[in-house]
């Protein structure tokens, strides 16, 4: 009887105590009733994400993004690497690293597949004017399986004062950086599949398909300038693709920040980016952006790379506040002067 009683009371101990409490190993976040996500992809997207998971998942990887210096690759060029140049004959002929051969972007795939055994190679080095189009190869070589593949910072302009007069030295502007704001925007509550879409149900071949048709498209189809962008920031879908603190010191208006890792790869952040609209990515450099954008055109996005990035628009405001946000400014410092040879030489 007095057993019963106390089992009683406990029962209403329990029944009385407040709705609102949270129990011990509850989580404290709540997700928003409005929004909606994906856990995974449908169709051609599925494959081709599987495809790349199978492969080691390299946007989500610490080889992410593979960027070689320039002073790096000149301590090794008495190694076992190769230089693979994207330039133009013009430009090829007219300074190069010695070694290096000429290939142009459109034709890399081909060069990789027939010309060369790419893995007898401990590194493959892509050398372009600025490393904006050797980083979006060097995306896509990555993700065909190439694991010894790297981009050149800062391109030629880094390699020698030579080049970077004609490129970098031209590029850097603090036009607009009286245009940013702080002002934090939030990712769209949405879920969209990615727009790709192809009769091919095998993943590697879904694979090789895309990057072929990648590369060989145009630059205008991959890369944007500060001018377009300013000049109508409304017309794009831009993203901001930084760490949090410098995302807000100051971003192109209407920006929104996606998280460099933990963005690619991922169904339910990829799933908040729109079909129908031109998605434009800007980092500091151009750099890890036009990795970004290689790895959304995969998918069929219509995304382009803000060339030179935060150094074509705010470069005064990247050398002022460098040592409290690590910004990376091009400067003088960043050209190595290391020799280089013509091709009548």
């Amino acid at each position: 009887m007095i057993r019963t009683f106390f089992f009683l009371l406990l029962l209403i101990l329990v029944s009385c105590k407040p709705s609102g409490e949270k129990q011990s190993g509850q989580s404290t976040e709540s997700i928003p009733q409005t929004a909606t996500v994906i856990s995974s992809f449908d169709g051609s997207a599925a494959i081709l994400l599987q495809q790349l998971r199978d492969q080691g998942d390299y946007v989500n990887s610490r080889q992410y993004p593979s960027m070689i210096k320039p002073e790096t690759v000149y301590s090794e060029l008495e190694g076992n690497i190769l230089i693979v140049d994207l330039r133009s004959e013009e430009k090829f002929s007219g300074g190069h690293i010695k070694g290096a051969v000429n290939v142009t972007m459109e034709k890399l795939l081909p060069y990789f597949e027939n010309d060369i055994i790419p893995f007898q190679y401990d590194k493959i080095v892509l050398v372009c004017n600025g490393g904006q189009r050797t980083s979006y190869s060097t995306q896509l070589l990555r993700l065909m399986g190439y694991g010894n593949v790297y981009s050149m910072r800062w391109g030629m302009s880094g390699w020698h004062s030579d080049f970077a007069g004609y490129l970098w030295e031209r590029v850097i502007s603090s036009d607009h950086q009286e245009q940013l704001v702080p002002d934090v925007s939030e990712k769209p509550a949405t879920a969209n599949q990615p727009p790709l879409q192809s009769n091919l149900e095998n993943g590697e071949e879904l694979l090789r398909e895309r990057v072929s048709t990648l590369l060989s498209q145009s630059p205008k189809d991959i890369f944007i300038s500060k001018t377009e962008v300013f000049e109508n920031p409304g017309q794009y879908f831009i993203i901001n693709w930084e760490r949090r603190d410098k995302y807000e010191a100051g971003h192109i208006p209407d920006a929104i920040r996606y998280k460099p890792q933990g963005t690619l790869g991922i169904p339910a952040e990829m799933g908040t980016l729109p079909t129908d609209k031109t998605i434009v990515l800007y980092c500091g450099t151009g750099m890890s952006s036009a990795f970004a954008t290689g790895y959304l055109r995969l998918f069929g996005y219509d995304a382009r790379s803000l060339s030179y990035g935060n150094n074509s628009f705010m470069h005064q405001k990247m050398l002022d506040e460098q040592e409290v946000l690590s910004w990376h400014p091009y400067t003088n410092e960043m050209v190595q002067d290391l020799p280089y040879v013509k091709v009548n030489n």
